[in-house]
């Protein structure tokens, strides 16, 4: 609780190794308040949890080590990536050149690039920030706003390291607006609002709603598919198409349609993204 107004509230939440838990939420939502607890910057006022063996509640026992990207990194301008994780590195462990040049080039940035940090972009910052979470190797890492600044490629880049990663066993905890990316790279994603988690879904598993592409025959089979029970939302996308949300699985839905005399031209799986099911749940809940 800040100034007795309650950030988060009842939020309940598991991470495995191998995982890469998704955080979505407006501004004011409590996600960083829940990324500053998990990394021991901040302690709840109130529940229990466990990172790495160490309790969430715990002031004196040692923090353990995990990786952290925050959303605007902070380096010393004057010295090149490489040095920036030669100190860094020697701060926690080792800072042997052989750590700090595979942390940059698993992030696409030239270890022998002496240029200081001051004359990087953005998004070479964005890299130079993921180097330092992962060069040493930790078993629990946490992302905030990682893609942030990146180009297409950087985006795909990024998207490419954090699967990796999780392949390899580290659970991961992604925090962005950026919808599409969330969906694309996490396992699992929690949507929060006002410090409640309002829904917890798996994109490209069932927890979106099955929606169909439907072309029909002629202008006459329109209103009557829209009439149908076990339509329940219906969108009119072309001439001839709709976009239906289904209420029974695909299959049977097909055969009602073709029993009640309606046209079919084609077919095509549709699905939900993230997207809308935000616009619905978060942004205008």
């Amino acid at each position: 609780m800040y100034a007795k107004r309650r950030v988060l509230d009842g939020v309940d939440l598991t991470i495995r190794p191998g995982e890469v838990l998704g955080l979505v939420g407006p501004n004011g939502a409590g996600k960083s308040t829940l990324i500053r607890i998990l990394s021991a910057m901040a302690r709840p006022t109130e529940g229990e949890g466990v990172v790495l063996g160490r309790s969430i509640r715990s002031s004196s026992s040692k923090t353990p080590f995990l990786g952290m990207m925050i959303e605007r990194p902070t380096f010393i301008e004057a010295l090149s990536g490489r040095s920036n994780l030669s100190l860094l590195f020697g701060i926690r462990g080792d800072s042997s050149s052989g750590v700090v040049a595979a942390a940059l080039t698993k992030v696409g940035l030239d270890p022998e690039d002496r240029r200081p940090v001051r004359t990087y972009s953005l998004g070479m910052r964005q890299r130079l920030s993921l180097a330092q979470a992962i060069g040493e190797n930790p078993s629990f890492l946490v992302l905030d706003e990682p893609t942030n600044g990146l180009d297409p490629s950087g985006i795909i880049a990024m998207r490419t390291i954090i699967r990796r990663l999780a392949d390899e066993g580290m659970g991961v905890l992604l925090a962005s607006h950026l919808l599409g990316e969330v969906e694309a790279v996490c396992d699992r994603v929690m949507l929060l609002k006002e410090g409640r988690v309002i829904r917890t879904l798996r994109p490209f598993q069932d927890d979106l709603a099955p929606f169909v592409l439907l072309e029909v025959e002629r202008e006459s089979d329109l209103a009557l598919v829209c009439s149908m029970s076990g339509v329940r939302v219906c969108r009119r996308l072309g001439p001839l198409l709709l976009r239906l949300e289904l209420t029974e699985g695909v299959p049977a839905t097909v055969r009602t349609l073709a029993a009640a005399g309606v046209g079919i031209e084609a077919v095509y799986r549709d699905r939900d993204s993230l997207e809308r099911v935000y616009l619905q749940e978060v942004a205008n809940s």
